[in-house]
């Protein structure tokens, strides 16, 4: 997937079919990891989720995982470069990650990018590579099982991968299923929202055998 042409317009791009609706999906959890330490956030784009993630988790170090160069510079721009964030411009399928290391997963509309096999792979290691009581938060596409709302959904998403991969040449060309993959890595879904007549959802996951927390 190549979004160096994109990344000066993507912002503008998003505003022009969505609204503000991905931002606030983007930032709908996002106190959930006021005390976390150790944060992963993956296909960050142009830092907006990173700057205001640096103000919510103080004590928080991250690690970025960003394939584009081009949306490394404009968050480094957005967000000053503070010591407290690890960029690493290299493709989430070859990362290494740490088992039990981090305290908070970020995929902001970021795993729709893969075939299903490649997000299974993913998200096999990144449940890993959650602490036992670690969060994952979440910000999807997502198509409703029924109704006029499953055909909205499906126009959007259609319109959108073939826009991307007419201008990216991003090579999944479906949602993979993310909601049964999570749940085949042995994690389970804590908390939900939704906008859109339920195309743009926002979640967050924790591993199933962690104690108990409280919904938000």
């Amino acid at each position: 997937m190549r979004i160096e042409r994109l990344a000066p317009w993507y912002r503008w791009i998003e505003y022009c079919a969505f609204g503000r609706a991905l931002e606030r999906q983007r930032f709908a959890f996002l106190p959930a990891i006021t005390a976390a330490r150790h944060v992963l956030i993956l296909g960050e784009g142009d830092g907006r989720f990173l700057a205001r993630s640096l103000e919510t988790a103080p004590g928080a170090h991250f690690d970025v995982v960003e394939v584009s160069s081009e949306m490394i510079a404009l968050s480094r721009r957005r967000t000053g470069n503070p010591e407290r964030v690890a960029y690493h411009c290299r493709d989430a399928r070859d990362m290494p990650y740490p088992p039990g290391h981090y305290d908070a997963i970020v995929t902001n509309f970021f795993l729709d990018c893969f075939t299903e096999d490649e997000a299974r792979r993913i998200i096999g290691c990144l449940a890993e590579s959650l602490t036992a009581n670690g969060l994952w938060l979440l910000s999807e596409f997502e198509i409703p099982e029924r109704g006029w709302q499953r055909l909205h959904a499906h126009v959007w998403v259609w319109i959108m991968y073939r826009f991307f991969r007419a201008t990216t040449g991003l090579s999944a060309i479906a949602l993979p299923p993310v909601d049964g993959l999570l749940r085949a890595a042995a994690l389970r879904r804590i908390a939900r929202q939704e906008e859109r007549v339920g195309l743009i959802v926002s979640e967050i996951w924790h591993r199933a055998d962690s104690p108990d927390v409280t919904t938000l």
